[in-house]
């Protein structure tokens, strides 16, 4: 990929996978520790790592938009100013800890709902002083985020090399900002089309493959988007027959007669 000589795309290449590589260590610790559950052979496997790039990818597209502006659109004079080399490690310290942050975050939302994230976390930012304090209650926060920081600045340092080298490259030619920024932007919105909140992840499985082929932040979005929750998946349900058989019988009267050929259509005829 002859472009990925520029130090714009090649810092821009070198976030972004290392977020898929978050991605990938996240679906694989989530798949180890529900494995009997997911059921899954090795077809299934590769439904879920090759649908979940789909989802990583489709997320990163849109979330990494922003910094793809600052990169590509970034004066010359201020990409060589002495201060931006450190800003940039800097940035690249608090993705990573951002990375890491919503991996936990993922971790401990699975470990109580068996799902990734979904309007149920909508809602905790809705109520969220009350969630808050939950969670200040039951983990070791302060610690935890620490010990996340503590991981982020050495992850930086061990790719500092590769930062430098990114940042030293040749910069992207006028002429072929906009070039990229109209790639970027055709990708996303070719994304928006193709990927949906259950699309391809609903094409088959069962409900833990289904959740393990998707992306946590890409699912928190859909659903803050869509504002809808699956009932029949947190809620337990009976079988449409047997609902309407108890209904009639909650509103059945002697003097009374059902009208309606439907089983749940309780409308009667009072003699």
């Amino acid at each position: 990929m002859p472009h990925l000589r520029y130090a714009q795309l090649r810092y821009l290449s070198l976030i972004l996978t290392t977020w898929l590589a978050v991605f990938f260590l996240t679906r694989s610790a989530l798949l180890i520790g529900h494995l009997g559950d997911a059921n899954s052979g090795v077809v299934q496997l590769f439904g879920i790592y090759g649908i979940g790039v789909m989802y990583d990818v489709a997320f990163l597209l849109y979330a990494a938009l922003p910094l793809t502006l600052y990169l590509v659109l970034c004066p010359r004079r201020l990409w060589e100013h002495p201060w931006h080399n450190g800003f940039m490690h800097t940035l690249l310290a608090i993705s990573l800890f951002a990375m890491l942050f919503t991996a936990v975050a993922e971790w401990l939302f699975w470990d109580e709902f068996g799902v990734r994230f979904n309007f149920i976390s909508v809602d905790y930012l809705v109520y969220s002083d009350e969630v808050i304090n939950n969670i200040l209650e039951s983990y070791p926060i302060y610690p935890l985020l620490a010990f996340l920081a503590l991981i982020a600045v050495v992850g930086t340092v061990l790719l500092r090399k590769a930062t430098d080298a990114a940042l030293q490259a040749p910069l992207l030619r006028w002429r072929d900002t906009w070039t990229t920024l109209a790639a970027i932007l055709f990708a996303a919105v070719a994304t928006t089309l193709a990927v949906g909140q259950d699309f391809p992840r609903g094409i088959g499985g069962n409900a833990y493959q289904r959740e393990l082929a998707s992306n946590g932040p890409f699912q928190f979005f859909a659903a803050f988007r869509n504002n809808e929750l699956e009932y029949p998946q947190f809620y337990a349900t009976l079988p449409k027959q047997e609902v309407a058989a108890q209904l009639r019988q909650e509103v059945s009267e002697p003097n009374a007669r059902f009208i309606g050929t439907d089983s749940l259509d309780v409308r009667r005829m009072i003699d």
